[in-house]
């Protein structure tokens, strides 16, 4: 990567898995049928990638770390004194990803692609967004936005949960099917403003009446 055509094989190379992952969706492309794709030898390409796992790592690390930026860039903008619309614009930001980088999700999402979590240098940005939506959602506590006994790390994966089947919606083209915006960014965006306010409604639990 040490030279601008190091750099552009490599771009290339990331392309050309994408379309050839959109294409089959069920099984990773060896290294040759990427260099085929590219119309370059096998040799070029392991001159950068010495394997199709390398590869790969090396897509969905590119594809992490703009989600990263996109979160981070989201909730900073976010009165930090209002953590449960932190978690609504981190949900926003990463679903709106979604949206732009939907071959990137369907390869970090499906195990017999990659198993991501089996890499230290994938994982780590999962769990950099986990621990985000976990910090977050405690402040939420904190404040009184959510029940001072509700379970923050079951809320979490709860939440984890939401977000993939909305994402797996998203790229498999069936958002539409449960809203009526036919515009998926439109329609996540009013999902999850929808979530946020049944999970902070859902747990301040009943309200006493008065007298």
């Amino acid at each position: 990567m040490s030279s601008p055509e190091n750099a552009r094989v490599h771009e290339s190379a990331v392309t050309a898995t994408l379309r050839l992952i959109e294409e089959s969706q069920s099984h990773t492309p060896s290294l040759q049928d990427v260099a085929d794709a590219m119309d370059m030898p096998l040799e070029r390409l392991q001159s950068i990638f010495p394997d199709k796992t390398s590869l790969l790592i090396s897509v969905v690390e590119q594809a992490c770390m703009v989600l990263i930026d996109r979160c981070t860039r989201a909730v900073v903008q976010i009165d930090p004194d209002d953590p449960m619309q932190q978690c609504h614009a981190l949900i926003t930001a990463y679903l709106c990803w979604v949206v732009e980088y939907p071959s990137q999700f369907r390869l970090m999402s499906d195990q017999r692609l990659i198993n991501a979590n089996s890499y230290s240098q994938l994982r780590r940005y999962q769990d950099s967004i986990n621990d985000l939506a976990s910090r977050m959602m405690q402040r939420a506590q904190d404040k009184g936005q959510l029940h001072p006994k509700e379970d923050i790390a079951s809320l979490v994966i709860t939440s984890r949960c939401f977000v993939y089947g909305t994402a797996r919606m998203i790229v498999d083209g069936r958002l539409g099917d449960f809203s009526q915006d036919s515009d998926p960014v439109k329609a996540a965006q009013v999902i999850v403003g929808d979530y946020i306010r049944r999970v902070a409604r859902g747990s301040q639990g009943p309200v006493s009446a008065a007298g």
